[in-house]
């Protein structure tokens, strides 16, 4: 989501429907749609609402009449707030911010408290060293090299073929994606969009589930075996 501070100009305030004390970090969603400057918006996504911005009186709506731009912030049942030790044990989704770090006309940022640990480097991955090797195979499938039997290859690709499938179905499952970001816009640049954007916490779910089901060889297996 591009942060557009221009988009923020008309805040007023921020109003949170929960303590904020109990939340490292919380979901930031820009509407368009907003049919109301100060009232509660209304939330139709996953997970549940936790707070929103207002407007000044003098807040102008959007092309469309009687619409405003505004902030929602909300988190889904996988969070970590709900699942202390779930996917998100060490990290926070694309859209995570500290709710500390949010005010009227400033946009949240990603903290170590909400990161859950030291924040990475931008060429820095935190994930295992299994994990990372997972990833890789992931990007790029290994080719068998002469040192490798044919057995343990297929194996192997299998394995990583199988673990390919699983993350990407639960994957789906956990974000919820609505017909309109798939079925109905899978011909046009939405869906292509929708993928580049979520294209790096794809890739990581998918290496998380493959290292927990192959135990990738730390050398490759010996063909002189009896």
């Amino acid at each position: 989501m591009s942060k557009d501070p221009a988009d923020l100009q008309h805040e007023e305030r921020i109003v949170w429907t929960e303590d904020i004390a109990r939340f490292d970090y919380v979901r930031e969603s820009l509407t368009t749609d907003a049919g109301t400057r100060a009232r509660p918006v209304s939330w139709h996504g996953a997970g549940r609402r936790v707070g929103y911005s207002t407007l000044k009186r003098d807040a102008p709506s959007n092309d469309m009449a009687g619409r405003f731009t505004r902030r929602i912030f909300w988190i889904k049942e996988h969070d970590r707030s709900e699942r202390p030790d779930g996917v998100y044990k060490d990290a926070t989704p694309s859209e995570g911010v500290d709710p500390r770090t949010v005010a009227p006309g400033v946009w949240g940022e990603v903290t170590e408290r909400a990161w859950g640990g030291p924040l990475p480097v931008p060429s820095d991955t935190p994930i295992s060293a299994t994990q990372q090797e997972a990833k890789e195979r992931v990007r790029q499938p290994a080719q068998p090299g002469p040192s490798q039997s044919a057995a343990a290859s297929f194996k192997e690709t299998r394995a990583v073929e199988q673990g390919v499938t699983k993350a990407f179905a639960d994957w789906l499952y956990l974000h919820e994606v609505s017909v309109p970001e798939t079925l109905g816009a899978a011909v046009g640049e939405e869906f292509k969009r929708w993928l580049w954007a979520n294209n790096e916490e794809l890739i990581a779910a998918i290496a998380n589930a493959v290292a927990r089901q192959t135990t990738l060889p730390k050398q490759p297996p010996s063909t002189n075996e009896q």
